[in-house]
């Protein structure tokens, strides 16, 4: 169980060294363009809108890929920020054994989680933009093993974990938008009842609707329409 921790955790080390490399060339390509001058004090005088989204993200728990899933509400700030609150689970079926009154058991593995979150877009050009989501999660981890009776929690324990990332997308027409997100998720307290490794890097394939650019050419529409109309 040792060698496959430290396997597991140089993998992941070798992976996160990667996605740092990236964002350090990218980001080091396009350093002169950013606008330091753009301060939160400025985003914070954007108009305030609701905002909902649910997202999938893909991880590792002991090298095994699991799927991590987030239903997030908030406010947006404009276009260049949002923040909020979001309930995250697991979404893949995993297994643990273990001994439980000296008989072998096969449990689920399960975790959820409540993390508040920033999503700050800090560097736009053209298409492209990049941005920083970072959340905070606080939640609980532990085993499920389902019998004719029901189900029964075992190894039940909180959990804290920090999980800051990096996003890149490009804009088709400014109605779509597609890209990739990194990051990295940090076990700052983890649940020692289950010999699992949840430190991880975190990826995502990113495609969207720009809401905001087909209402606006919406309203538009509408707009000239109502003005050749003859009255």
């Amino acid at each position: 169980m040792a060698g496959l921790f430290f396997t597991s955790t140089f993998a992941d080390m070798r992976f996160l060294l990667v996605i740092v490399i990236i964002a350090i060339i990218s980001l080091g390509a396009c350093a002169q363009t950013i606008n330091l001058g753009d301060s939160l004090r400025d985003v914070f005088r954007q108009r305030i809108t609701p905002s909902f989204k649910f997202d999938t993200r893909n991880s590792f728990i002991t090298g095994s890929t699991a799927k991590i899933y987030g239903i997030k509400a908030g406010i947006a700030f404009g276009t260049r920020m949002s923040l909020g609150l979001g309930y995250n689970f697991i979404g893949t079926e995993l297994e643990e054994e273990l001994i439980v009154d000296g008989q072998w058991l096969r449990a689920t593995i399960c975790m959820n989680y409540l993390a508040p979150f920033i999503d700050y877009s800090f560097y736009r050009r053209g298409a492209w933009e990049v941005s920083t989501p970072i959340q905070l999660g606080v939640g609980n981890s532990f085993l499920r093993h389902t019998t004719d009776e029901g189900n029964h929690i075992l190894n039940k324990s909180r959990i804290v974990l920090y999980e800051p990332g990096m996003a890149f997308e490009y804009k088709i027409l400014k109605l779509i938008g597609v890209g990739a997100g990194v990051g990295y998720r940090i076990m700052l307290k983890n649940n020692h009842g289950i010999q699992q490794q949840f430190t991880s890097p975190v990826y995502a394939l990113r495609l969207r609707l720009i809401f905001e650019e087909i209402y606006a050419r919406y309203k538009k529409h509408v707009h000239t329409e109502s003005a050749n109309t003859p009255e």
